[in-house]
């Protein structure tokens, strides 16, 4: 009885991949890469069959097609999925194309008004797939300052300048709005809430509290930047990260972590010790993390107040602009007179951080995410737009919206093996596939090589991958992917750009009237 129930095992999981093999020529065929497919632990030579912007077969045997890549030598995984893109552009989308990024989702900061977003991106087109989350700092913003919210980065920006949204607790009425705001953007099809608690730590507990009851009721994840970053009690990250277990236990909502690495500081340990200690008691808490020391953010968030920058043992000289290490005085003459202004802050010098930030990154269970920013120019600040490419000589952005993935990989699997490449590739596409699919249903079609998934696939070659992008010149892409598919559509082809083609696609939940 053991070996018959052994021997339907290995067929069933043959037959996910070896399908019957019929007088067809498909659409295109990848032969001869070692295919990786995070879901099933399938990892051997064999060739890839798509059609209609589906994997159709995953077989040894020989196929055809009307086209064929050749990816002897290569690796055939599928596409990265980014939790963390604040850009959401085609700019932007490029970029993180030579990253492996095969759908990019902007779900800690989110969108306010939902489906007029989707519109938009609709009208616009996209090369990545994409999706947005409800925005509660939207809301905030709207609820306090008696605002309309715009579905856009920019209005999102000029809030900056304004403190109630920031600072006061929500009397009964605001909080009703901002509810009532978050839940019509669950009806239009959000991916979940978006609670950029870093940047208006003035809530109150009740409130969030009711953000995340509304997301159990509907069944879907919050992503949480987390309020407190400070190594100092009252008010530390660890407190934090302990009301964000709060909430997962009190509401039964689903959690999920942001950049567990640059909100955790040197407290790291315990905060990865009481995360661990609430997901085994049951919390539903999820985890990212991007594979940098430094963080970028707008100048005059809360964090980078004098105050609260004391209790980070943070300095101006650690904070830098274009590039360039800012001094006290330059920092808060910059936040006075240009405050949504974007800096990086670095907040572990590696090597000698390395320990604190592998813990992050190598998080059991936890995913990859890039926390990518929009490109900017440095002539005039505004977001870089349009088709233009190369991106114009003076964009500028955070490195790691140009690398995360790549540098990932490069770091953690080829020069340190500090992983395998089949567990680095579940924590950039399958992982990230498997905590949305429950509330997204077309999420249980992405994150794996295997028949019937969408045809979101990357080639590349490990000992070619190469990590361009620097914190001082940061508009370059990564080298080493040679194919990038998206739907079934090469956007990346022989390494390079194909500027004609936009097929992604939106990620969105039912809408409900």
């Amino acid at each position: 009885m053991k070996f018959i129930t052994s021997l339907y095992s290995l067929l069933t999981l043959i037959g996910m991949f070896v399908i019957p093999v019929q007088a067809q020529e498909y659409d295109l065929v990848i032969k001869n890469g070692r295919v990786i497919d995070p879901e099933t632990g399938f990892d051997a030579v064999a060739n890839v069959g798509i059609k209609d912007g589906t994997i159709t077969e995953i077989t040894k045997q020989a196929i055809t097609g009307k086209r064929v890549i050749n990816a002897s030598g290569h690796v055939v995984a599928p596409g990265f999925i980014d939790f963390h893109a604040h850009g959401q552009n085609i700019p932007a989308d490029r970029m993180q194309a030579f990253d492996g990024v095969t759908t990019a989702l902007e779900l800690e900061s989110g969108i306010l008004p939902v489906a007029a977003w989707y519109d938009n991106q609709r009208r616009s087109g996209r090369v990545l797939n994409y999706g947005v989350s409800a925005a509660w700092t939207y809301a905030r913003v709207s609820a306090h300052e008696d605002l309309t919210p715009q579905p856009n980065l920019e209005w999102f920006q000029d809030a900056y300048a304004l403190t109630h949204w920031v600072n006061d607790v929500s009397t009964d009425d605001q909080q009703k709005k901002i509810l009532s705001m978050i839940e019509r953007g669950i009806k239009e099809g959000s991916i979940g809430i978006g609670l950029n608690s870093g940047y208006a730590p003035g809530y109150g507990y009740k409130e969030v509290l009711a953000v995340h009851q509304l997301a159990a009721k509907y069944g879907v994840p919050t992503f949480t930047h987390i309020r407190n970053l400070s190594k100092v009690d009252p008010n530390s990250s660890v407190q934090a990260y302990g009301e964000l277990i709060s909430y997962a236990t009190a509401a039964g909502s689903h959690v999920h972590i942001c950049h567990l690495n640059s909100t955790s500081l040197s407290d790291i340990s315990l905060a990865v010790r009481i995360i661990r200690d609430a997901q085994e008691r049951g919390a539903n808490i999820s985890v990212e993390a991007y594979p940098y020391g430094a963080g970028s953010g707008a100048v005059n968030a809360a964090m980078f107040q004098p105050a609260n920058m004391k209790r980070m043992d943070a300095k101006a000289k650690d904070i830098e602009y274009l590039g360039k290490p800012l001094t006290e005085e330059k920092l808060r003459q910059m936040q006075k007179e240009s405050p949504g202004e974007i800096i990086v802050w670095h907040y572990y010098r590696l090597p000698r951080d390395q320990e604190y930030l592998d813990l992050a990154v190598l998080y059991p269970g936890g995913i990859i995410a890039s926390d990518a920013m929009p490109w900017m120019s440095k002539k005039d600040g505004h977001i870089i737009k349009g088709k233009e490419w190369p991106l114009p000589d003076d964009a500028f952005a955070h490195p790691r919206t140009a690398a995360t993935f790549v540098k990932f990989i490069i770091d953690y699997v080829r020069d340190r093996k500090a992983e395998s490449l089949p567990a680095a590739i579940a924590r950039c596409s399958y992982r990230p596939a498997k905590i949305l699919e429950s509330s997204v249903p077309q999420m249980k079609k992405k994150g794996r090589l295997q028949a019937g998934m969408d045809a979101d696939i990357i080639v590349f070659n490990m000992d070619k991958l190469e990590v361009r992008a620097t914190y001082t010149e940061p508009n370059q892409h990564t080298l080493g992917m040679q194919y990038v598919l998206v739907n079934g559509v090469p956007v990346i082809q022989e390494g390079e750009l194909d500027v004609t083609v936009i097929p992604g696609q939106a990620v969105r939940r039912p809408v409900q009237e």
